[in-house]
């Protein structure tokens, strides 16, 4: 563990895909980096702040909705105020026809991992934790850096209780809230497009 906790803090200064090894499952890497409990934060949101890794950049932000670039990947977190203040646990069933399905639970807190196969070597990843969630779409090469990346970003987020109390009690919340979603293949065996988008980005390549 603590050869680990090494290798994380490297991670969190320089980025992670040079510090995954191949015989790693998604179950520890999400486990070991949650043991680690990230406290760095560099990213302000309204209500909450978290962390993300030296390498990725803040490509859009609406609100409650941001998009982070890591190289080319678009990683599409969409923080759930409404989920954090009620303290909703999200129902989570096991999905038996894509590539990985599975929930984790850290601090009573669960969260789940899910991993489609899609066209052209691509491959859709969610993870929901810490009453958010991220979705990304990624080369295989590319999965366990990735997985590694969003538990980074989600098990970091604080919120910030007293901004988010007004947000609900002056009802400024509901319509402010909106959400990026990648269009993601129904199961293994449907070939849909991953990289299409249910809503536009707000932010395009040329702003």
């Amino acid at each position: 563990m603590k050869k680990f906790i090494i290798i994380l803090s490297s991670l969190l200064l320089v980025g992670c895909s040079s510090t995954v090894t191949s015989n790693q499952t998604y179950e520890s890497l999400i486990m070991n980096t949650l043991e680690s409990e990230i406290t760095h934060y560099n990213t302000l949101g309204k209500g909450f702040k978290y962390y993300k890794p030296r390498d990725f950049s803040l490509y859009a932000d609406d609100e409650f909705n941001h998009i982070l670039l890591n190289k080319s990947n678009k990683y599409y977190l969409n923080i759930d105020i409404n989920g954090y203040y009620n303290k909703y646990e999200h129902e989570f069933s096991i999905n038996p026809e894509i590539e990985y399905s599975k929930s984790f639970k850290y601090n009573d807190i669960l969260g789940f991992l899910e991993i489609t196969k899609g066209k052209n070597d691509y491959f859709y990843l969610k993870m929901m934790y810490n009453y958010s969630y991220i979705e990304v779409q990624v080369k295989e090469k590319e999965l366990k850096p990735a997985v590694v990346n969003s538990i980074i970003i989600l098990s970091s987020i604080k919120y910030n209780d007293k901004v988010i109390e007004n947000f609900i009690s002056t009802g400024d919340l509901s319509s402010k809230e909106t959400t990026y979603e990648i269009k993601k293949p129904n199961s293994s065996k449907q070939k849909k497009n991953i990289l299409d988008v249910y809503e536009k980005d707000m932010y395009n390549e040329s702003n």
